[in-house]
């Protein structure tokens, strides 16, 4: 089995909520980012998940990105609250992530975007919903297979 950790920074519940069934799906460590160590060599993976601000990573998440020392892969992803631009602006925040991992020397296992209840506007009542974790479990065997 992989030896993978989860880290995730999370506002209104959305991400902690996908960060855990990704966790449990493949048996990984999870971890608040607060709380995450900053040297993660001893794992295969790190799975990053961020809810998406403006088209941009939490400021929690950027700064562990700078600090971190990664294992040899890793995977990312969001969470968005807005319609039509929250999934444009999505790709851009997992290509911003992945840019900054990947010019650390790790590798890129894949990417996974998900639509959450946004508290402010209201929109996608009721998400993360049954399919969107049955998605992120998917996700989380994606990355093994593929690692």
């Amino acid at each position: 089995m992989m030896k993978g950790i989860v880290v995730y920074d999370s506002w209104t519940g959305n991400t902690r909520r996908i960060a855990e069934v990704i966790a449990s799906g493949v048996k990984f460590n999870l971890v608040k980012v607060n709380d995450a160590p900053l040297d993660l060599r001893e794992y295969e993976i790190l799975v990053l998940g961020t809810p998406n601000i403006r088209a941009k990573p939490s400021e929690k998440i950027l700064d562990f990105m700078s600090k971190v020392t990664l294992p040899t892969k890793f995977a990312v992803f969001v969470t968005f609250g807005m319609p039509i631009w929250g999934v444009i602006s999505s790709i851009i925040c997992l290509n911003k992530m992945r840019k900054i991992l990947c010019q650390k020397g790790s590798k890129f296992a894949g990417q996974f975007m998900c639509p959450g209840f946004h508290v402010k506007y209201k929109t996608y009542k009721g998400k993360p919903s049954e399919k969107e974790f049955r998605d992120a479990r998917e996700f989380s065997e994606y990355i093994i297979r593929r690692s």
